[in-house]
């Protein structure tokens, strides 16, 4: 009862998770990956994936650790398969392959709330 009173009003349960070919990459390679989306996906309106590098805040005064800049991403629109595929193109300017890289996968969901899935990837010279 209570789980339908929750559907009813937008509360359905969306899991998203975020699939990439590799761990490691190359600062010019193109990051291909796989979303997979679990639940009601009937009132999705769109899906991001973006690049993150995450750098740390020298900044004292500040109240923020870190900065995340986005490097790139991608808009998706859904269609009817739970199963979507993504592509970042490799035109991404890197301040430091030491920092943190993140794959942040953001899923708007009408009158309801958003699913989000974050995975670390790494970023080599060789």
């Amino acid at each position: 009862m209570f789980k339908n009173l929750l559907s009813s009003i937008g509360f359905d349960d969306v899991a998203v998770d975020t699939r990439i070919n590799q761990q490691t990459y190359h600062p010019d390679d193109t990051i291909e990956g796989l979303i997979e989306l679990k639940g009601n996906v009937n009132h999705i309106e769109y899906i991001e994936v973006q690049l993150i590098e995450r750098t740390e805040n020298q900044d004292d005064t500040s109240d923020f650790s870190t900065f995340d800049t986005v490097l790139n991403k991608v808009h998706l629109t859904p269609e009817t398969g739970q199963d979507i595929h993504f592509q970042l193109d490799e035109k991404r300017d890197i301040q430091s392959i030491d920092n943190q890289f993140f794959i942040m996968t953001h899923v708007s969901i009408s009158n309801s709330i958003d699913a989000y899935d974050e995975d670390e990837i790494f970023f080599s010279q060789s």
